[in-house]
């Protein structure tokens, strides 16, 4: 099994947009995002900021 871990504070790109993880909980990942908005994303759906040069 695939297991992402995403921590609060971690810089994200969701499929809405780059955001930052405001919290986890399982596979349900809270993210505010860069427009404002705060939307929870399941883990496999959002990507580490920083490997994605």
């Amino acid at each position: 099994m695939d297991e992402h871990l995403f921590l609060k504070g971690q810089r994200v790109i969701t499929p809405e947009g780059k955001g930052e993880v405001v919290d986890a909980i399982g596979d349900k990942i809270v993210v505010k995002l860069d427009k404002d908005a705060t939307q929870a994303f399941a883990s496999g759906e959002l990507t580490d900021n920083n490997s994605a040069s």
